[in-house]
């Protein structure tokens, strides 16, 4: 953080809860060396519906980038989620209407898989656009 303040003049650093410490050290270390006024925000950590926290030391990191993860790829980690995970994960990672969360909220059994495909597409297309799920759709289709 010192460096980075030093290099391009951040003065804000933000993070995981569970990284407060060592922001807050690297506020005072701002302090210190330099005189500088640093401030750190932190946010609570993403879990799943059985307690584990997403993120690289869960195993549950995925690349944003397409070179280190295929589109199709990116596509299936939101497919896959959980059925309890579904409703609060489409509230966080997309842009749609509250309305429109709350219809696919009432889905149950099989018909939930609806909801996680919208979770899908909508995460996907965030990141990659949305002229991406042509394809990926018509590679779920050949493969079923």
């Amino acid at each position: 953080f010192l460096e980075l303040s030093r290099r391009f003049g951040v003065t804000l650093q933000l993070g995981g809860a569970d990284q407060w410490g060592n922001m807050v050290c690297g506020t005072e270390l701002g302090r210190k060396c330099d005189g500088k006024r640093l401030f750190a925000l932190t946010a609570p950590l993403i879990t799943t519906s059985d307690g584990k926290k997403m993120g690289k030391s869960e195993g549950g990191a995925i690349w944003l980038n397409k070179d280190k993860l295929s589109e199709y790829d990116y596509w299936q980690f939101w497919r896959n989620t959980s059925d309890d995970d579904v409703v609060r994960f489409l509230k966080l990672f997309t842009e749609l209407p509250l309305g429109a969360i709350g219809d696919l909220e009432q889905l149950t059994g099989a018909d939930i898989n609806t909801a996680k495909i919208v979770l899908a597409d909508e995460a996907t297309a965030l990141l990659h656009g949305s002229e991406c799920l042509d394809a990926i759709h018509q590679t779920i289709e050949s493969m079923f």
